[in-house]
């Protein structure tokens, strides 16, 4: 994905119950990844605006 410039790509990671989100793409990959736990919140960086709670979506 990084390699066709998707902005951000969110993967949810069940065996570690997180949400991994990955950012600012490049040729070789994503530079920024991030873990997100239940209980966290996080906002879209396209949408800033816009909160999600993380038990939202692992629940």
């Amino acid at each position: 994905y990084a390699e066709h410039n998707i902005t951000e790509v969110w993967l949810v990671n069940l065996p570690e119950n997180c949400l991994e989100v990955y950012g600012q793409p490049t040729a070789t990959g994503y530079q920024i990844i991030s873990q997100f736990y239940p209980g966290d919140t996080l906002s879209l960086q396209t949408f800033p605006d816009i909160t999600i709670n993380v038990n939202e979506i692992l629940s």
